[in-house]
């Protein structure tokens, strides 16, 4: 069963990750930099960021809940709440930049970020199933449905795009394939997992939300400090520039892709790890996890040396010859980002959302001033420079939490256990009654 969850995972993340990174790239190809780089920016800057509303921080929540503190109904109600209010937020955000002369926003501009907002809301929607599958132990699900799912709404929007050159049109069809697909694939899928509670106590969702609402804050904060060069590039440049931009960020795709393949799989059974205070093999599965993704970052850093510049060019049809120390930049950038969501998960598992947010609070201020300062300084280059910047702080800030913790309850609990006495036994006879 674990070979099998590994597998689906990594191969649902690969098909959700790798859609994303040439989603852009095809569409430069097919209309050009311009609407490349208005499309870019709809669905993987601003679409994503109302993707973190209506996702509202619950999936690492959801996913460890391994004592049933809340329903699937419930879980499933309170993402209802979450994906209207992200609809609500975008249609706000777009009626302001559409009456400001100064945003630039056309027409056709107003509607895709639009139609992109109602993607990714569905696509917020979809992993409460997602979720839900790996709590009950079927990650298998979890990856076999994003990857359908996925494969679904790409290859009908990107058919769509491809006979009619009609951007607007081809967004209205992906987001009818989006819904679709959670119809035919998550719902479906969840009709054959017996550990699925469809019950619920009235009113039980909101007081899921208050329980998810600092996560939420913080998971919304980080991807404004995640997205924030590229909120400086589209204030401050062109669209081409942002089809520019978008093109030297793929490779931070791939190192989180990557690194979501190994920790993804690891959450639950270090969840039961923490509760039972195995000490050692928590420790010793926080070193093996960060040790990958330090050699994946290497392995980032030489190929975007060595080839990055060309292979982006021709994948992205624009022209990267100035923007190679950026480019290098922002895989760095995305090698600290990914040791930074494995803290920020490991600070999840240790109950500690207080510290994930006030974490991210000052340095989302500094991102803004050093995000504008820095893009006008440096135009691109400078964009990926001040997001290298951001990401480190941000990772150093969690890495110091969860060590200062981790070394605390260490303390308090004596003389950390042995793996042979009780953890590695009890973390998989829990392990085996959940499949």
């Amino acid at each position: 069963m674990e070979r099998k969850n590994v597998a689906w995972n990594m191969i649902g993340s690969l098909v959700y990750a790798g859609s994303s990174m040439i989603l852009t790239a095809l569409v430069n190809h097919l209309i050009g930099t311009e609407q490349g780089g208005i499309f870019g920016f709809a669905f993987s800057t601003f679409g994503q960021q109302m993707f973190l509303v209506a996702y509202f921080g619950m999936r690492p929540l959801q996913s460890t809940d391994t004592s049933q503190s809340y329903t699937f109904t419930e879980y499933r109600l309170a993402r209802f709440a979450t994906c209207s209010m992200a609809v609500i937020l975008g249609t706000c955000y777009i009626i302001f930049n559409t009456l400001s002369p100064s945003a630039g926003y056309t027409v056709q501009k107003a509607l895709v970020v639009f139609l992109m907002v109602l993607y990714k809301v569905l696509d917020g929607f979809a992993d409460v199933y997602e979720s839900e599958f790996q709590r009950n132990g079927r990650l298998y699900l979890t990856g076999q449905a994003m990857a359908f799912r996925t494969l679904l709404s790409v290859f009908c929007f990107l058919g769509t795009l491809a006979i009619t050159r009609e951007l607007v049109f081809s967004c209205v069809v992906a987001v009818l394939s989006q819904g679709a697909g959670i119809l035919l694939f998550d719902k479906r899928m969840a009709e054959s997992v017996p550990g699925m509670v469809f019950t619920r106590t009235p009113g039980r969702q909101w007081k899921l939300l208050q329980d998810s609402f600092l996560l939420f804050l913080s998971v919304f904060l980080d991807g404004l400090i995640f997205a924030m060069a590229k909120y400086a590039v589209d204030a401050r440049m062109t669209s081409t520039d942002n089809a520019v931009f978008v093109a030297i960020f793929m490779p931070t795709s791939v190192i989180n892709l990557a690194a979501n393949f190994v920790i993804r799989p690891f959450l639950t059974r270090m969840s039961y790890q923490w509760e039972e205070r195995n000490f050692v093999e928590f420790k010793t599965g926080l070193k093996k996890l960060s040790g990958i993704i330090f050699l994946l970052t290497v392995i980032a850093l030489a190929g975007a040396w060595a080839i990055g510049v060309p292979v982006l060019g021709a994948i992205s049809n624009v022209e990267l010859k100035p923007y190679k120390s950026g480019l290098l930049f922002i895989v760095l950038g995305g090698g600290f980002f990914a040791v930074m969501n494995l803290f920020y998960y490991v600070l999840v598992i240790m109950k500690k959302q207080k510290g994930i947010f006030f974490g991210y609070v000052p340095v989302c201020i500094l991102s803004f001033f050093l995000s504008f300062w820095l893009v006008g300084e440096g135009g691109i280059n400078g964009a990926a420079f001040s997001y290298m910047l951001e990401m480190l702080i941000l990772m150093l800030c969690f890495m110091g939490q969860a060590i200062s913790i981790f070394i605390t309850e260490e303390r308090h609990a004596g003389i950390p256990l042995h793996p042979g006495n009780m953890g590695g036994a009890g973390v998989k006879e829990r392990m085996e009654r959940k499949k």
